[in-house]
């Protein structure tokens, strides 16, 4: 009996010692999953043209191999690509997946699981739009990315800063004058806004440092901070300056004693220098500078994110736009037209952003204009498919060891790097349609639809979405996940 014993023991430790085993771990003699995508024309995210009839080599996460005779093993999963273009996925260099809603529905009548719920389908959209990374300039939204990382919620991999950092008179200072707010000492003092962890005002360095270590505890990849006005803000003119340089110096370096960087909203050379003189390394908007400037962000490494539309013509279309404000876009408008010219004249690399923020219907209808509308500010679809590629994943990497995803790089396809991929129908080098680019903003279909060009949406190796043969990961999105009709701009919760 006590042999019997031991022998029922031995098979069991035996038998957990075996389910123990993560699913997707693999033993020396066993492959990891592989998919061959052929006959590709490949977009690689660097080059201004295509290479012509390749095969492509998923292993796991990865790509493993490319070229015109690549081999896989006898149980690689296989997608004929049939010519079509093979591209790296997407990347939004700005956007704000927790603020899903107009400014003043946020303020007054929502709460966090009102934007958390509405963000995974924020991020979801994303997806099927062909963006598998985001970085996120200021919300609440680290649980949401850890909830992407693990399985649970479908969407992109997320970059988020926290809570954007701003002075008090900021552009994240968004109390109402209603609020509490005519004496510092006032307790309490805070808008719905802070409460929520979209933004923190903090003045002076106790307070600066205070806040960007909280944010850093809480897993941002970068900060977040406010250093000049802005146009949707009601308080911060436009040309201010904002944060002192002892104030500025301080966040950068508690940023960089976690080895990562400081992002900051800014539009002139005033602040644009002050934040240059402290080690900043992107600057999110900046219409307003000049070459020389620009000349000055380029040997010092830098990166410009704009969001191009901020200087369309079509802005003074919006309906949400005040009319007394009108004539002042149309002037700065035709000002600064030149801008994104100047920028690639002057050596800056720029970074995608369509400032992801408000109402679905909004922000979705934005996004496509924007990939449109900088094909004709930067005069070249070439450039702006960088700008949504590599160049966009240059800038990811500079958070270094806050980097989550460290197993390759982004924004490419070569060897090595991480299975982010679009097959699409046509070549986005010549048609930026393909991509889901469009003239259409305010004007279009505020109810959200497929672009019909994107066959394939691929991220860390898994299938999100494929038009070909209809085979995907158990991860996939179906219609029902993302076509929620009805959830538009016009939706307000329930008091």
């Amino acid at each position: 009996m006590r042999r019997m014993f031991r022998v029922l023991s031995a098979l069991t430790v035996a038998w957990l010692a075996v389910v123990a085993v993560p699913a997707n771990a693999f033993s020396q003699e066993e492959t990891p999953p592989q998919i061959l995508i052929t006959n590709v024309n490949v977009f690689d995210g660097k080059t201004n043209g295509l290479t012509t009839g390749q095969h492509v080599l998923v292993e796991d996460n990865l790509i493993k191999e490319i070229g015109d005779d690549v081999r896989a093993g006898d149980d690689a999963i296989v997608i004929e690509g049939n010519g079509r273009t093979l591209m790296p996925g997407l990347i939004d260099g700005h956007a704000h997946v927790m603020i899903n809603h107009n400014f003043p529905v946020v303020e007054t009548n929502m709460d966090l699981t009102d934007l958390a719920y509405r963000a995974t389908l924020v991020m979801k959209r994303f997806l099927v739009d062909g963006f598998t990374s985001v970085r996120d300039m200021g919300g609440p939204a680290f649980g949401l990315q850890r909830n992407i990382d693990a399985g649970v919620i479908a969407g992109p991999r997320m970059y988020p800063s926290g809570a954007f950092i701003s002075q008090t008179s900021g552009h994240g200072d968004f109390r109402e004058r209603g609020d509490p707010g005519f004496s510092i000492n006032t307790p309490g003092d805070l808008s719905n806004f802070e409460r929520m962890g979209i933004g923190m005002v903090a003045d002076g360095v106790p307070q600066v440092l205070a806040a960007t270590r909280l944010n850093l505890r809480n897993g941002a990849t970068q900060i977040k901070i406010m250093g000049g006005g802005g146009g949707s803000s009601r308080f911060d003119p436009i040309d201010t300056t904002q944060y002192s340089v002892e104030e500025t110096c301080a966040i950068v370096e508690a940023a960089a004693d976690w080895g990562t960087y400081v992002s900051a909203h800014t539009f002139n050379d005033r602040a644009v220098g002050r934040l240059l003189d402290c080690g900043v390394k992107a600057f999110d908007h900046g219409f307003f500078i000049s070459e020389a400037t620009m000349q000055r962000i380029a040997a010092e490494g830098g990166f410009v994110v704009p969001q191009m539309w901020g200087i369309s013509p079509d802005l003074a279309r919006n309906p949400l736009m005040p009319a007394d404000k009108i004539p002042l876009v149309q002037q700065l408008g035709e000002q600064f037209k030149d801008f994104g010219r100047n920028l690639l004249k002057n050596g800056v690399k720029v970074v995608f952003s369509a400032d992801y923020v408000g109402a679905f219907s909004d922000a979705e209808r934005a996004r496509r204009y924007e990939i449109w509308w900088r094909t004709q500010t930067f005069d070249s679809n070439s450039e702006v498919l960088k700008q949504l590629t590599s160049t966009a994943g240059e800038r990811l990497a500079l958070s270094g060891p806050r980097n989550p995803y460290k197993d390759g790089p982004l924004g490419v396809i070569e060897e090595g790097a991480y299975a982010d991929l679009l097959l699409v129908d046509g070549n986005p080098l010549e048609d930026i349609t393909v991509i889901g680019g469009t003239t259409e903003w305010f004007d279009a279909d505020p109810e959200f639809k497929l672009i019909p060009t994107i066959h394939l949406v691929m991220k860390d190796g898994k299938i999100y979405r494929n038009e070909i043969d209809g085979r995907l990961s158990p991860e996939a999105l179906t219609f029902e996940d993302y076509n929620y009709q009805g959830i538009i701009g016009d939706y307000v919760p329930a008091n």
